[in-house]
């Protein structure tokens, strides 16, 4: 518990007015040959739409038993991303990337009858000008077994807002198993595991690009890109009364860590 309000408290410094913004540019995929031909990175175009992806789909999708026909939780996340910020595609995207991105994340999610809950997350890429909006539907197939754990299916699509050069879709779903523990009947203790599977689907708008000694630029857009990654999830969910606790981390090419606090009514 210290060490996630020791967390919260660094959320509350680093997204102080005096954070600048960090634009994110897509631009510099773009350069010029010695003979002044125009050539694009689309290696590293397609290594940053993945990256980025991976950054802003939503987070901590929880263990596979569901909130119930009237359940209803609503909270914050954080979401801790380490990324290679010395990979040559992060520094043509942003002027200073940082090795670890930040993102927050405001969810409610509804329990629905059968077993089923529907969710809605608003993300904010701290420092940059990129926010998301998500829909996400869970279904536990099986759950409340004394003896067996939960087993659940969460899906999820995400679409970027507030970046003029980019469009970006992601869709994914993850393969949930948990079991909940009580602890003293008055907490509830869920660890769970999960396998994730995210396709982002992005594309760039018209970009500009200036040759040296011209006054015009010159126009290109880049590829789009198709990305398909897969990754493990651990998490554990603490459920105190009303108010619940949560981490998650998520393991693969790039690792994030998601911390939630939220009230389950």
């Amino acid at each position: 518990m210290k060490a996630f309000l020791s967390v919260l408290a660094l959320v509350a410094l680093f997204t102080s007015p005096a954070h600048a913004e960090s634009r994110i540019s897509l631009s510099n995929f773009g350069s010029f040959s010695p003979e002044g031909a125009l050539q694009m990175d689309t290696n590293g175009w397609e290594n940053f739409s993945a990256d980025l992806a991976l950054v802003v789909h939503p987070k901590f999708g929880g263990p596979a038993a569901t909130l119930g026909g009237r359940g209803i939780d609503f909270g914050y996340q954080l979401s801790v991303v380490d990324i290679k910020e010395t990979s040559e595609h992060w520094g043509k995207a942003m002027s200073a990337p940082e090795d670890l991105l930040m993102a927050h994340h405001f969810y409610v999610r509804k329990g629905l009858p059968f077993s089923i809950e529907l969710g809605g997350v608003l993300t904010h890429l701290q420092g940059t000008n990129i926010w998301a909006v998500a829909l996400e539907l869970k279904w536990a197939f099986l759950e409340g077994n004394q003896f067996a754990p939960d087993f659940g299916f969460r899906t999820h699509v995400n679409t970027l807002l507030g970046n003029r050069d980019m469009v970006m879709i992601t869709t994914g779903g993850e393969i949930i198993v948990s079991k909940t523990f009580g602890l003293g009947g008055l907490v509830q203790l869920t660890p769970y595991a999960a396998y994730e599977l995210s396709y982002a689907h992005t594309r760039s708008h018209v970009l500009g690009l200036f040759q040296e000694g011209s006054l015009t630029p010159r126009t290109f857009i880049l590829p789009s890109q198709d990305v398909l990654t897969h990754r493990a999830l651990l998490g554990l969910k603490l459920l105190a009364s009303v108010v619940d606790f949560g981490f998650e981390a998520g393991l693969g090419n790039i690792q994030s860590y998601t911390f939630k606090v939220g009230f389950n009514i």
